[in-house]
């Protein structure tokens, strides 16, 4: 039996850290650019107005944020300083860093008052999470009634040649180009294996429902590279 993935959080913050300069990069050269359009897909599920205010988790370098600016006020929490330090760059650059908001702060511990969101964000995070059941209960917290959540995370495709395929790039050469790019030789192997330790869709629907959430919904996305999770705060 393999050894559990380490996923304290001075670990995590300290490898997106390192890799901050490239992250965003390595995303869109890794996913052939359909990362826009998974961020969308979740920012649209939500119904934003306009008047809403949104709460995204594990924020990184701001790319759901960004999308969303136009639909919400949008507060972006994470903890690792180095990615949030590109993302204000982007939000300077953009003109937007009135209206989006960056906060340093743990997922399990989220510095939001309660009941606060209208609608919640986690764009390919809530792995990451050292103890998800505590990030999803704080999800809750943050969210008024009635409040929509949206979670994209990775997944395996279900189709017996596609995933072969996926399954070989991802674990091959995924990691070898993520260390030619960014220098980082944990980071991108570590992916994978964060993947393959992550709850199916299943069983993080029933952690989603015992948080407090309920009409969960896990829609596979790209054939299951990528799920879309969605939830209404009860």
């Amino acid at each position: 039996m393999s050894a559990p993935l380490d996923k304290s959080p001075d670990r995590i913050a300290g490898m997106f850290d390192a890799i901050a300069p490239r992250y965003d990069l390595l995303n869109h050269v890794l996913s052939a650019g359909i990362d826009r359009r998974w961020r969308a897909r979740a920012i649209g599920s939500l119904g934003l107005t306009g008047r809403d205010t949104l709460v995204d988790v594990c924020a990184g370098t701001a790319d759901v944020a960004l999308q969303a600016h136009d639909a919400a006020r949008v507060v972006g929490v994470d903890f690792a300083a180095a990615m949030l330090s590109v993302g204000q760059r982007k939000l300077r650059a953009a003109g937007e860093d009135r209206r989006i908001t960056l906060v340093r702060g743990d997922a399990t511990r989220l510095p939001v008052r309660d009941g606060i969101a209208d609608a919640a964000t986690v764009a390919f995070g809530i792995r990451n999470v050292e103890h998800p059941d505590l990030a999803c209960a704080e999800l809750a917290r943050v969210l008024r009634r009635g409040g929509r959540l949206a979670i994209l995370e990775f997944g395996v495709p279900r189709l017996p040649g596609i995933s072969t395929l996926y399954l070989w790039y991802f674990r091959y050469l995924l990691p070898a180009i993520g260390r030619m790019i960014s220098g980082h030789t944990a980071a991108y192997s570590y992916l994978p294996a964060s993947v393959g330790a992550f709850p199916p869709p299943r069983d993080f629907m029933a952690i989603l429902e015992q948080a407090g959430f309920a009409e969960v919904r896990a829609d596979p996305l790209t054939v299951g590279i990528v799920y879309l999770y969605t939830a209404t705060r009860s």
